[in-house]
């Protein structure tokens, strides 16, 4: 879903910042009007986990991997400016410090997943769940298809984006820029999601507001001011213990995804979703999988313990994501249109002269999380290693987003204060 630098042309990308910096401007504007005590620390958490969504990969359709985002959830608890500002800033930082998505591309990138994707997830959820008692099912559900409208949606634009650049900017028949047509581009992105990760962004949000059905209603109902707020809490959530609704999810998900992957990859378990699985050093799996264990029975416990009363739990599961998102590095192959120029030589004969001159504009110091030290990333370093460098990215990842907003928040708080403190409220 990231677009790296090289794949758009810079005019393209510049074109992009038009809708974009105006939708950033105006979601500031009416972020401020709900910034409290109790929304600013939540729109920090929420950026977090946006960003801690968005590192782990799994396996699509087409030999590719891709990702949630979490704009959908953001946008339900918040409203879709909130999220816009929160995934947007992720998606910033994500470029600046690990190289997630190009520089020249971030309002490319900003529209697609933090602007299209909760705008449209929001609007399917309140379409959907128009009615219905806070705490019923049916909210949770239409959070679900929200959010599976949302990526897909944004999905689509990311294969329109990529698909046009052949027919804008070609020379000798040879592509500029993205190589991917329209015919190639549009199909590959949806089947990536619509049967991959758009399952997972839907499961991730349906969840998600289940669990703060039962644990944190008033998140539903008082946060949101003017975001066109639900009616005062009524009716009851479910009864079905959280864990069994989690655990029902998670296995149809699973099932729904192995029996699409079996079926791209024509019944043979090394070639689902059209990957080779046989390239997998599965010992070297394993024993990634027992060190981040033994990682994560050390560091969850001790974030729980270290960390004040009111974040224990939000920081100790954070940790807990952190821990395992190295999960992620098992699957075979990248995501679709982030392929090094070799991979594009491979598959097109050539190198597009844009994506020669602009994939390394810029270089991140966490690129491709990993920690640019020997242990971690020498040429012969055991896949456990990457992991370790994996994992402490993404804890450092996700103090810097949730910082970096938290500190957002508070500003456009005390500029929204001041700014009504001459009328005499506020002041």
């Amino acid at each position: 879903m990231h677009i790296p630098d090289g794949y758009l042309a810079p005019a393209v990308s510049l074109a992009l910042a038009v809708p974009t910096i105006p939708i950033w401007a105006v979601a500031t504007q009416r972020v401020k009007k709900v910034l409290n005590n109790r929304t600013v620390p939540l729109l920090a958490i929420f950026s977090a986990l946006s960003f801690t969504i968005m590192m782990f990969n799994i396996p699509v359709p087409g030999g590719t991997t891709a990702h949630g985002v979490g704009g959908t959830l953001i946008a339900v608890v918040l409203g879709p400016w909130a999220a816009a500002v929160a995934v947007s800033t992720a998606l910033i930082l994500q470029a600046l410090f690990f190289g997630d998505g190009g520089i020249l591309a971030i309002f490319a990138n900003c529209l697609n997943m933090g602007i299209i994707l909760p705008f449209v997830g929001y609007a399917t959820y309140r379409v959907l769940a128009a009615g219905s008692p806070v705490l019923s099912t049916r909210r949770a559900v239409a959070a679900g298809i929200g959010a599976y409208a949302g990526i897909t949606v944004s999905a689509l634009a990311v294969g329109i984006e990529l698909g046009i650049e052949p027919v804008l900017f070609s020379q000798n028949g040879h592509a500029l820029y993205s190589p991917y047509g329209l015919s190639e581009a549009i199909p590959a992105m949806l089947a990536a999601h619509v049967f991959g990760a758009s399952i997972v962004e839907g499961l991730i949000t349906g969840l998600g507001v289940s669990y703060l059905q039962r644990r944190h209603p008033e998140y539903l109902t008082s946060l949101r001011g003017i975001f066109a707020p639900d009616a005062a809490i009524d009716g009851t959530a479910a009864r079905r213990p959280l864990w069994q609704v989690v655990t029902a999810a998670a296995a149809g998900s699973a099932a729904v995804l192995a029996v699409v992957g079996l079926v791209e990859g024509g019944g043979n378990p090394n070639r689902m979703f059209g990957a080779d699985w046989s390239r997998v050093d599965w010992p070297s799996v394993a024993t990634m999988l027992l060190v981040t264990a033994v990682i994560g029975l050390v560091l969850v416990p001790a974030a729980y313990l270290v960390l004040p009363a009111s974040l224990k739990r939000i920081g100790a599961a954070f940790t807990a994501i952190a821990v395992i998102a190295p999960i992620g590095l098992i699957a075979p192959g990248f995501a679709y249109g982030e392929g090094s120029a070799e991979n594009v030589k491979a598959a097109f004969g050539y190198v597009p002269s844009g994506l020669q001159d602009l994939s390394g504009i810029f270089s991140a110091p966490l690129s491709g999380y990993s920690v640019p030290l020997p242990f971690f990333s020498h040429a012969s370093a055991p896949l456990w290693h990457a992991a370790v460098g994996y994992e402490i990215s993404g804890i450092l990842g996700v103090l810097l987003v949730g910082g970096a907003v938290y500190g957002l928040a508070r500003a456009l708080r005390r500029n929204g204060a001041e700014e009504v403190a001459p009328e005499g409220v506020g002041a």
